[in-house]
């Protein structure tokens, strides 16, 4: 009779992630090293196919040879400085190349006012197949971690 063994099985997905505004690109920029966000891609101006103040959804060929991501998430802090019509065509990008299309709001009260920051609400709500709404980037790194897979050991750096 053979052994029992155990194998552990992962999967590792191609993750792009889209800061919508100026306080979201401070804030994982600035991660501390603990919640560094290794293996997932970061858009912004300078990514290959953007121009210069539209993030890329991956439709060419991406930093660190990311052409097609898995899984494209949009992070916004400030509802009210995103365009919804950037999140319109993030949208339409991300599924022309069969992504997976999540939004994650940072929103201490998890509310949002005005007329703007309502649009968006409804434009993220239209386009992505999961908002989060969560109170700070802590777990807002977890998540994305997860949507990222891979092999997790103890020694790996960060909460499991």
């Amino acid at each position: 009779m053979p052994s029992a063994s155990r194998s552990h099985r992962s999967y590792r997905a191609d993750v792009l992630l889209v800061p919508l505004e100026p306080r979201s690109r401070a804030a994982v920029l600035n991660l501390a090293p603990h919640d560094a966000l290794d293996g997932i891609v970061i858009a912004g101006p300078d990514t290959p196919s953007a121009g210069p103040d539209t993030p890329s959804a991956g439709t060419g060929s991406g930093p660190g040879g990311l052409s097609r991501p898995d899984v494209v998430v949009m992070l916004a802090h400030d509802l009210a400085a995103v365009d919804p019509g950037l999140v319109t065509r993030l949208g339409i990008s991300a599924r022309a190349s069969g992504a997976l299309v999540g939004a994650i709001v940072i929103s201490p009260d998890r509310s949002w006012h005005g007329p703007q920051a309502r649009r968006t609400a409804t434009e993220l709500r239209a386009t992505a197949d999961t908002v989060v709404v969560l109170a700070d980037m802590a777990p807002a790194v977890a998540l994305l971690r997860v949507l990222r897979g891979g092999p997790r050991t103890a020694d790996t750096p960060g909460p499991i």
